[in-house]
């Protein structure tokens, strides 16, 4: 069973700078206080900062204010001791500065320049920021509400996945190296600074480095395979720190808590942590993110960063939060990738006894909270929605194009069909009935062919004689006339015949 830890007692931190092994199994001298820093306001740093005030000190240097020269602007220049640091961890810095001036995120504090002074200390410049850590919230608000806390974390979690992405593991993550920075419109972001112990290089083996950190560290924060000595670190160690910082904002104390250093990492190692619900803090749902997080064996630990910001972020959405502390769309930076079944896993993961509870409508300023099974299915049936969206288009695209192409295809052949039977078909050519004349007794005589006349001149030939009743004519006058199919080309045609009306 582990022991709470309270913010009033001394961190083992202190005990453990600047102090000496020994082999003879005698307890470690307290360490010497941090010298004072052999640098006054007024100096210029590297021909370009000058200093302006102390901002803060640490284990391996001093912050200070600085005036950019050449730029005109304020910047936070870190101030490393050689003496303390060594040619090792200076050479270190310098290429995490260049991996860190790379990243470009609103939640890592950026770098702007590295460098060495002329008494040979190494210095990193930063942005300067305006706030305070969340080591400073603890002190005064004791524990901080569970929203909330996820609120702040949500942004680190995001910084640091982008770090992971360039094979950059931080190896210090605790409150007071999370700074929630506020600008001038009174907006909050968080920001995680101090790189000054990460690891650059996922396959490099930097054993020094680690027992440095180890040394300067936060040990209340280190994970398991840290407290073992490993050297293959990587982004699972800074997913456990990030969840303990989480355990102690909304608990108000570490999960890991002993007396000594060495005590501490055995408990590290071996000790389960007291669950969140058992302090009155947060939920079940919320307790499953954090256990998982802070799970000893690696493999069963959440496999990355993006995997433990979107447990995060579920959680918060289905407490009816929509954004994080500096106002980013929950649902754009987490939760509209596929999850891989993420919310089952969490479901199955909540004690039948604690699901219920968890399950319930909760208000908080209004808002309904929404159950995971309810979010989860909300999300299915919307991505249902969208394929069965997707799947009537294409359809209607296919019917489309098939009914063009068919109705060309129709059209084509009628214009063939059409080509061939006028081809084939002759042309009705009117023929004008023989010329007549009415004689004598209502007889209807044919008129004589003027081209036949010189031929039967002189021949006194009886010409035949047709009997029409009046009937006949009467029907001839009113029966349509016959339409001429073929157009003729004479504007003016000469009457062909005349029944003397």
């Amino acid at each position: 069973m582990t022991g709470t830890w309270s913010r009033k007692k001394p961190r083992l931190v202190a005990e453990t700078v600047g102090a000496e092994p020994t082999n003879s199994g005698q307890p470690r001298r307290p360490s010497q206080p941090p010298e004072s820093s052999s640098y006054l306001a007024g100096e210029v740093i590297g021909d370009r900062y000058r200093l302006i005030r102390e901002l803060g000190r640490g284990g391996m240097g001093v912050v200070w204010v600085a005036h950019s020269l050449v730029l005109g602007v304020d910047v936070a220049l870190k101030l490393i001791r050689a003496s303390v640091a060594g040619p090792v961890v200076a050479s270190r810095m310098a290429r995490e500065a260049h991996a860190a001036a790379r990243m470009g995120h609103p939640a890592l504090v950026r770098v702007f320049d590295f460098g060495w002074t002329s008494r040979g200390d190494p210095f990193l410049v930063m942005e300067l920021v305006q706030g305070e850590t969340l080591f400073v919230v603890l002190e005064r608000e004791k524990r901080v509400d569970a929203i909330r806390a996820v609120q702040m974390i949500l942004p680190i979690a995001d910084g640091l996945r982008v770090a992971h992405d360039k094979h950059i593991i931080h190896r210090d993550i605790k409150p007071d190296n999370i700074f929630l920075a506020t600008d001038a419109l009174g907006r909050t972001q968080p920001k995680l600074f101090d790189f000054g112990i990460a690891k650059v290089d996922a396959n490099a083996h930097d054993g020094k480095l680690t027992q440095v950190g180890a040394v300067l560290g936060s040990p209340e924060y280190m994970s398991p395979e840290q407290a073992l000595g490993a050297d293959d670190i990587d982004e699972r160690t800074d997913v456990w720190s990030l969840s303990v910082v989480l355990y102690e904002l909304v608990t108000g104390m570490v999960p890991f808590c002993k007396s000594n250093y060495n005590a501490l990492m055995q408990s590290i190692i071996h000790d389960e942590p007291t669950p969140m619900p058992d302090h009155a803090a947060g939920d079940a749902s919320l307790w499953v993110v954090v256990q998982r997080g802070l799970a000893k064996e690696r493999e069963v630990r959440w496999a990355d960063m993006t995997e433990f910001g979107e447990a995060l972020a579920l959680w918060l959405y289905e407490h009816g939060i929509k954004e994080d502390l500096s106002g980013n769309s929950i649902r754009a930076v987490w939760l509209d990738g596929a999850l891989s079944g993420l919310r089952a896993e969490l479901q199955s993961s909540v004690p039948p006894s604690r699901r219920q509870d968890a399950s319930q409508a909760i208000t908080q300023g209004g808002t309904k909270r929404l159950s995971s099974e309810s979010l989860a299915a909300a999300r299915v049936t919307e991505r249902a929605t969208r394929q069965k969206r997707a799947f009537v288009v294409a359809l209607a695209l296919g019917v489309g194009i098939g009914g063009i192409a068919v109705a060309l295809a129709m059209g084509a052949k009628h214009d063939s069909e059409k080509a061939t039977n006028g081809a084939s078909a002759p042309s009705a050519v009117f023929t004008p009935p023989p010329a007549v004349r009415v004689g004598p007794n209502n007889l209807v005589q044919p008129l004589p062919n003027k081209e036949a006349e010189p031929a039967a001149s002189g021949a006194n030939q009886a010409q035949p004689v047709v009997a029409v009743s009046a009937d006949t004519i009467s029907s001839k006058r009113s029966a349509p006339k016959a339409t001429n199919l073929t157009r003729s080309t004479n504007k003016n045609p000469k009457r062909s015949h005349d029944f003397g009306f």
